[in-house]
């Protein structure tokens, strides 16, 4: 990721990033390629970091710059909740949710999701999946354009 120089909170350059990414593509092709997240570089080649969510940030950029299907995100909890469960007992995982409800989840308080995180995969109508790493077979909450609508009463008390 081509960014800014501001080490520990670098803003990604993304016009330059997906420049870079369209020349890589270019000389791998059927290869599976593994990058890490969080770090990018400056115009000069120096390291830099991205700051709280990066590598999540990095995840989605690098979704959409290579179209994919899908986006995975493994975290510590079963997908987005209706509340915050260290508050609300009975907060429960979003089954479907879409991508401007995330965003504002994530801008108000919902720490599963950096809300950067969404705008480069809905920009390119990628469907992201927030899955629990020690929980494989939960469903998560599978973010997207326009989920069904909900059952009636959901999200009431």
């Amino acid at each position: 990721m081509r960014t800014d120089s501001s080490f520990g909170a670098a803003r990604v350059d993304e016009a330059t990033s997906q420049r870079l990414s369209d020349e890589l593509a270019n000389k791998v092709f059927d290869s599976l390629c593994i990058m890490p997240g969080f770090i990018g570089a400056d115009a000069e080649g120096n390291t830099t970091t991205l700051g709280r969510g990066g590598s999540d940030y990095t995840a989605a950029l690098a979704a959409a710059m290579v179209r994919a299907d899908k986006l995975e995100i493994w975290t510590d909890v079963s997908g987005m909740l209706t509340a915050d469960p260290r508050l609300v007992r009975s907060a429960r995982p979003i089954a479907r949710i879409s991508y401007e409800e995330a965003m504002e989840l994530s801008h108000f308080g919902a720490k599963v999701l950096y809300a950067p995180t969404v705008q480069p995969v809905r920009q390119r109508g990628i469907p992201m999946w927030i899955k629990n790493t020690f929980a494989p077979s939960d469903f998560g909450t599978l973010v997207e354009v326009s989920p069904p609508p909900s059952a009636p009463g959901a999200g009431r008390r």
